[in-house]
């Protein structure tokens, strides 16, 4: 009897053994085959690493194998469904309320409003600052690690504050419940949330841009400001967000509007989109506001600028499902994220749907304002909007003749904006000034453009986005 117990323990082992060795060697004919390789990564919305190039410095140094072995990671065969796999795996290990994937930083204590900014106004050359805080794009490069301090405390104190509070005018959507981390992203209600760190610096450089812009175009347009709220500040409840050392948008709002001169019509935006905060004005898994959370923005422009807003009924409406935006990817695929998926509504101006546009490389192309993303695949569908994000865009809306004219200087968040501007306006302009680099007042004057717009989330209060905005302003 026990003979046998050996001999087919023996087995199971051969057999395992078997199973390894094949699997290996899977794995290592699946990386060496190179035409299944990918290029581009859907999910991330970026380029993978490419084959480095043989140089001799860099091969004496062993940095030439560093990158080959970072391409060769970067690009292994079937790399998204082996993440989404791995994320799928990770569930299995149950709920971690309390953990955290990239470290909670510290962020600059929020003076006053009308305070004077610390910083001249005055820009610096544009470059990288290495000691700028990262941008979205570089959030999935931030390292692991775990959150020891408990909120629970703080979500119970919050949910019985928010009993108490009484009823509002509106619903009030207000997440109060502990939130669950995953990746750089965290979780509650199966929605994703980035946490907001205030930076001094580059909120005064920003307001010096915007102050140096209203200063240069006194006499031939008028400039407004808009600053967007991102979902932390307005659905996450303000307990969680102070436990978790999120800066309260608000207060940062307040700022920097105190430090704008008066003769910009400030367009506040935050109010209005924290009462509608029980609606679809921010997608569940990507950091931009829905077409419904620009349109309640676009509805504020319209008091400031005192024109009739068109109603939600008066656009022909396109709807695309299953988009899964940058905290999917940041979050290295969560699979509760990716069960939320979410859809976008789009509306069509009624005077145009033609946007031309310059390329990053130059080129020009003519596109739709609202473009059909259906078969797009689900990571990259935002860019129904004005085509994503270029470097210069023009609307030329027929309908219209009286010479009118707009500029919006914006990043990505606009782009869910300038669609409700169409039909006020002969000629709409888009400017994004991460990639722009002509000369922005001399483009105003010379095209007699009347209204100069300004539109920011609050992620573009930072030292590097700041001077890349001023830099077009000299």
């Amino acid at each position: 009897m026990k003979l046998q117990v050996r001999k087919l323990l023996k087995r199971r082992d051969k057999v395992t053994l078997y199973l390894f060795v094949i699997g290996l060697l899977v794995l290592f004919i699946l990386g060496m085959s190179i035409p299944l390789r990918p290029k581009v990564s859907d999910v991330e919305k970026r380029e993978l690493e490419r084959f480095p190039q043989f140089q001799l410095n860099t091969f004496l140094s062993g940095e030439y194998f560093s990158q080959i072995t970072l391409w060769y990671a970067d690009t292994f065969p079937f790399r998204e469904t082996l993440l989404s796999a791995n994320s799928k795996v990770k569930e299995l290990y149950g709920v971690k309320t309390q953990q955290l994937y990239g470290a909670i930083a510290e962020a600059d204590e929020i003076p006053e409003a009308g305070n004077p900014p610390a910083a001249a106004e005055t820009f610096p050359e544009q470059q990288e600052d290495e000691d700028a805080e990262p941008v979205k794009e570089t959030l999935a490069e931030r390292q692991t690690e775990t959150m020891d301090s408990s909120i629970s405390d703080v979500v119970a104190e919050a949910a019985q504050m928010a009993a108490e509070a009484g009823q509002e005018k509106l619903p009030d959507a207000t997440i109060h419940t502990e939130p669950e981390v995953a990746g750089t992203v965290y979780i509650a209600d199966g929605k994703g949330f980035e946490l907001y760190y205030f930076n001094r610096e580059g909120a005064d450089l920003y307001a010096a841009a915007i102050n140096d812009a209203a200063k240069k175009l006194s006499g031939t347009a008028q400039v407004y400001n808009m600053l967007v709220p991102t979902a932390v500040s307005v659905c996450l409840d303000e307990k969680i967000q102070e436990n978790l050392k999120s800066s309260p948008q608000n207060k940062v709002f307040d700022y920097v509007y105190g430090q704008i001169d008066s003769s910009v019509k400030k367009v506040p935006v935050f109010d209005t989109l924290k009462k509608h905060n029980a609606e679809y004005i921010y997608y569940n898994t990507d950091h931009h506001w829905t077409a419904l959370g620009a349109y309640y923005g676009y509805l504020e422009f319209a008091k400031a600028k005192g024109f009739e807003p068109k109603g939600l009924e008066e656009y022909e409406t396109r709807v695309f499902d299953h988009f899964v935006g940058s905290f999917y990817s940041f979050s290295n695929q969560s699979e509760v994220l990716k069960n939320n998926a979410d859809t976008i509504t789009a509306y069509v101006p009624k005077g145009t749907n033609v946007i031309r546009y310059i390329e990053k490389d130059g080129g020009e192309k003519k596109w739709n304002i609202i473009n059909d993303v259906s078969d797009y695949a689900p990571g990259v569908k935002y860019s129904c909007f004005i085509g994503g994000d270029n470097p210069f865009s023009w609307i030329n809306n027929p309908d219209i003749t009286d010479g009118s004219s707009c500029v919006v200087i914006k990043e990505s968040y606009g782009n869910a904006f300038v669609p409700f501007l169409v039909d006020h306006y002969q000629m709409v302009y888009v400017v994004d000034y991460r990639y722009y680099e002509d000369n922005l007042i001399d483009f105003v004057k010379e095209n007699k453009v009347q209204d100069v717009i300004f539109l920011n989330n609050a992620d573009a209060l930072t030292k590097r986005l700041s001077t890349l905005l001023g830099g077009i302003l000299k």
